[in-house]
């Protein structure tokens, strides 16, 4: 069931949003600025270059990058984005001290926005699949959750040869927009989850159940977390259409 669900919760105060089912693929599948640097948080391991001031890895370079977060290892490890390749070799002790308790603990300090690396996110994946994401703007957030959307939308439909080989309207991305991601933006704080292992589909749309899950029983990792979950509704694709709606109990 977990590799068939998006799961989100946010914490305003602290921009951070709990994922689960959320890459760095979808990061990179939105119009937002890619990460051109990284600072990557420990372990540290001779595979990259690192960093003398700081002593953990760092990545260089668009592409090296967008390879990184691509592959299974990017999906995995704790990193901040830097603004400019050297912009780590300023930072403080006290500075590295909070990005050495945010990689040992899995959560923040303080929140991880510095100056001196001018960085916009960090992601700190957990070893239940959970991940505490940060956002300098959290609307951003909006977009990422709208691309693993699709992205799963796609895998769904690939399991439903008849409907979706050659059904012109199933190809490309189909935003959710923000108008109607803001239904369910008061409900982000105590946690949704987008159940597409019990989705429905037929030739006219998709059924995707939304469900308020536990999160402790997916940081146990929990499979069944769904069993016990509460139904909120559904997000329905109109596949002719090609638009996203909501039906909230």
């Amino acid at each position: 069931m977990r590799s068939s669900l998006i799961y989100a919760r946010t914490e305003p105060i602290s921009t951070a949003v709990v994922t689960l089912g959320i890459d760095p693929i979808d990061m990179l599948s939105t119009a937002s600025p890619n990460p051109r640097h990284l600072l990557l948080l420990p372990p540290v391991t001779d595979d990259y270059t690192i960093n003398q001031h700081t002593g953990f890895n760092v990545i260089d370079g668009a592409s090296d990058v967008e390879r990184f977060l691509l592959s299974d290892e990017g999906k995995k490890h704790a990193w901040l984005d830097m603004r400019e390749r050297d912009f780590a070799d300023d930072l403080l002790p006290q500075e590295i001290a909070e990005l050495l308790y945010l990689a040992h603990k899995k959560t923040h300090m303080t929140l991880p926005f510095y100056y001196k690396l001018q960085n916009e996110y960090a992601r700190v994946p957990m070893p239940t699949g959970l991940v505490n994401s940060y956002w300098r703007h959290p609307d951003e957030f909006a977009a990422v959750l709208s691309a693993a959307v699709n992205r799963q939308l796609q895998t769904l439909l690939s399991a439903h040869p008849f409907w979706a080989i050659g059904n012109r309207h199933n190809r490309g991305m189909i935003p959710l927009k923000a108008q109607l991601q803001s239904q369910w933006h008061d409900m982000l704080p105590d946690g949704l989850g987008f159940d597409f292992g019990r989705a429905k589909v037929n030739n006219a749309e998709v059924r995707i159940p939304i469900l308020r899950i536990q999160e402790r029983q997916l940081l146990l990792g929990v499979d069944e977390s769904a069993d016990n979950a509460q139904e909120l509704g559904y997000l329905l694709l109109d596949r002719k259409a090609r638009k996203w709606h909501l039906d909230l109990n």
